[in-house]
């Protein structure tokens, strides 16, 4: 598969599009069908969109997924945040979404991410990875429990076994464009040929990216503010 340039789109729980710097501060950028069909026009290969419910989730997301439906894109769209076993029977009936992103579950609720791998298989799953590497140490976040973790043991060889790529976000660069941590990349025994990176990216850090082979980038907000050339970054 060739090096992929995507954007990640986070929506908040009413659904409409929001921005979130370092991780930390967030503001309400407007009506998500309208980003989305910016960034339909910008022609990126991928929209990766997540709802970054941490401990405050509500209960049921089914009314924001119905919602972004209804949205008329041709950009393939990954969908994120507050799946679960309920959800994903709904989700999975619409072929819109094309492919789901996991954070939260794949800590905690496995039988969901098993489930998802049955029903639209496993090319189509992902998991999000927010880390930050402090004093040459790997952290990773856990949505569900809104902390930074270490790494369990056998961490990477188990998702690897459950997801198909992983979107490593730098957690403390998100937002910016103060440069992706390459370090966290020694700390990572997974696949390089299926992660792609986001949070803080620069033009030079996503021909880093490629000419590592990598899977690709999600840009995050600064993809949301002009219309970037997508063909000249490729």
């Amino acid at each position: 598969m060739s090096f992929r340039i995507g954007a990640t789109v986070l929506i908040d729980h009413t659904g409409n599009a929001i921005q979130s710097y370092s991780f930390k501060t967030r503001r309400i950028l407007g009506c998500i069908s309208k980003v989305l069909k910016f960034l339909d026009g910008y022609k990126v290969d991928e929209i990766h969109l997540i709802v970054p419910l941490k401990q405050n989730r509500p209960a049921d997301m089914s009314e924001i997924f119905l919602k972004l439906a209804d949205i008329p894109v041709s950009t393939p769209l990954a969908l994120g945040g507050g799946i679960n076993v309920t959800n994903l029977a709904q989700i999975s009936k619409d072929p819109f979404f094309e492919r789901l992103i996991f954070n939260s579950a794949i800590y905690d609720d496995l039988d969901t991410v098993q489930r998802a791998n049955l029903i639209m298989g496993r090319q189509s799953i992902l998991a999000c990875i927010p880390f930050s590497v402090r004093n040459g140490e790997l952290i990773i976040y856990h949505a569900r429990e809104d902390c930074f973790k270490e790494v369990p043991r056998g961490f990477w060889e188990k998702l690897d076994s459950m997801v198909n790529e992983v979107i490593l976000v730098d957690a403390y660069s998100e937002g910016s464009k103060t440069g992706f941590d390459f370090e966290v990349l020694k700390f990572i025994n997974f696949p390089h040929d299926r992660i792609l990176i986001s949070g803080g990216l620069t033009k030079n850090d996503i021909y880093r990216a490629r000419n590592m082979g990598l899977a690709g980038v999600s840009i995050d907000n600064f993809a949301l503010h002009s219309e970037l050339s997508i063909g000249f970054l490729r």
